[in-house]
């Protein structure tokens, strides 16, 4: 196997300048150090299928990252991220908005040790860890509880909104990460956005230049109360899930 490269502090800052975002050397050290963890604990958990330094920059931490320059006026004080896995987009947007309090959220305790590793190391200060599965959180304490909420490459949109839109505070916001396929997801989704109150407000779209990979990110806000049916039971979204043409 062929040595993994190290990641720098300069190319972490000049790649993130070239999105327009500007990270301090101490927020850059916390990436490369990130970086260096994520590759190392891969070996025992399969937490990415990308291991180049540049290509991990971009397609992990920058793409976590880059919504914040258009998007800032649509996050919020409170953040969840959904089915966090390896932390992202979580974690980076903790990394380069510290003042938030964030909650990471997976169902996997292999992930969820990874990510108690990962902030013991980087020593980040007010992020609490959820190991629990998203359904059962919306259906109790968590219900309504969060001003902005994220999901990256967890589920199809009409599993997602009805996973993440009943944890949204009325006026808070969701963002879902998707790729180019999205139109399609969102004529599905029509139903489920009306039961959980939700209303896609924007659309931020760009694309990574390694991967030559078009993404986007939809912000939903949630303008009402979710039905309290939602969400259903655990499994239930995904095995069942409330596509447009369903009564």
């Amino acid at each position: 196997m062929p040595e993994i490269k190290e990641l720098q502090i300069s190319d972490i800052i000049t790649e993130a300048a070239s999105w327009d975002l500007v990270l301090q050397e101490e927020q850059a050290r916390l990436l490369k150090k990130y970086y260096e963890l994520l590759i190392t604990e891969n070996k025992n958990t399969n937490l990415t299928r990308i291991v180049d330094p540049m290509t991990v920059l971009e397609e992990h931490f920058i793409d976590s990252l880059v919504g914040l320059k258009k998007g800032k006026d649509k996050t919020g004080y409170e953040l969840l991220d959904l089915g966090s896995g390896a932390g992202f987009p979580g974690l980076p947007i903790k990394i380069y908005l510290s003042h938030i309090k964030l909650c990471l959220l997976d169902s996997s305790g292999k992930k969820i040790a990874f990510l108690r590793l990962l902030l013991k190391e980087l020593k980040l200060e007010g992020v609490a860890l959820l190991h629990q599965r998203a359904e059962d959180l919306g259906r109790g304490k968590g219900r309504e509880a969060f001003s902005w909420v994220t999901a990256r490459a967890l589920a199809p949109l009409v599993v997602l909104l009805e996973l993440a839109l009943p944890l949204v505070k009325k006026g808070g916001y969701f963002w879902a990460f998707k790729g180019p396929d999205f139109i399609k997801e969102m004529e599905e989704a029509g139903e489920i956005l009306r039961h959980c109150g939700g209303r896609l407000v924007e659309t931020i779209s760009y694309q990574l230049i390694r991967g030559q990979k078009n993404r986007n990110i939809l912000i939903f806000k949630k303008e009402k109360k979710t039905d309290e049916r939602f969400p259903r039971k655990a499994g239930i979204p995904q095995k069942r899930p409330l596509l447009k043409k369903d009564k």
